[in-house]
């Protein structure tokens, strides 16, 4: 996984917009450690090993920290973390995950929708996502909301915008089939949502690792 074909990946995408958009989600990603680490994280709530943070960012959104130890190698949780076909299976409420196009096996453009409750109406995203080994090692994932021309507004859903979301997957140094993983967004939902709805929202997001190493023992195991 060299530097080398990645840039190659970058450089693949002949559409100038949608390749400042996956260079965007790069940089986004190689932000993320300090997002992760930001002053303000509060402990939310915590189980099976996985602890889960809450912070309202500068903007006022609400922003999601999950944290953990997986027994996997760090390849195997980044490559299944960034499957379309995961969101589903972690999350009861994705009721659609789709790869609208993707460039290789570490940029892709996705469509994702959830459904409504508590007589709020279902949202839909549209992200671009990138997967990529950092200098020190460590697997990252980064996406965000962007528009795309195959995805406009569905009707029925409102259109969320995704202003960070990614993975830092870490190996443990002694043990090549265990990872230190961490699992972060700042979602804006467009229009205000119930506080119940929010908690459950953050619980979700927060435990989606759980969620995660569940599906990859089915897996794998």
């Amino acid at each position: 996984r060299s530097m080398m074909r990645r840039e190659d990946a970058f450089a693949a995408i002949t559409d100038e917009t949608k390749r400042q958009q996956a260079e965007k989600a790069k940089e986004k990603g190689d932000g993320i450690f300090a997002f992760a680490n930001s002053d303000g994280w509060e402990k939310y709530d915590e189980k099976d090993g996985i602890t889960v943070y809450t912070m309202k960012s500068e903007s006022g959104l609400n922003c999601v920290k999950g944290e953990g130890v997986l027994n996997f190698n760090s390849n195997v949780i980044e490559d299944f973390a960034f499957q379309s076909e995961t969101k589903p299976k972690c999350d009861d409420g994705c009721e659609e995950s789709s790869i609208i196009e993707s460039f290789g096996d570490d940029i892709k453009f996705e469509y994702l929708r959830y459904k409504g409750k508590l007589l709020v109406s279902g949202r839909d995203f549209v992200n671009v996502s990138v997967k990529y080994v950092d200098s020190e090692g460590r697997s990252i994932i980064s996406a965000y909301s962007v528009p795309h021309p195959d995805k406009p507004e569905q009707d029925g859903y409102v259109r969320g915008d995704v202003k960070t979301a990614g993975w830092i997957i870490t190996p443990d140094k002694d043990n090549e089939d265990k990872s230190h993983v961490v699992y972060v967004t700042e979602i804006d939902f467009a229009g205000s949502l119930p506080t119940a709805l929010v908690n459950s929202v953050n619980t979700k997001q927060g435990f989606f690792i759980a969620k995660l190493a569940e599906e990859l023992k089915k897996e794998f195991e």
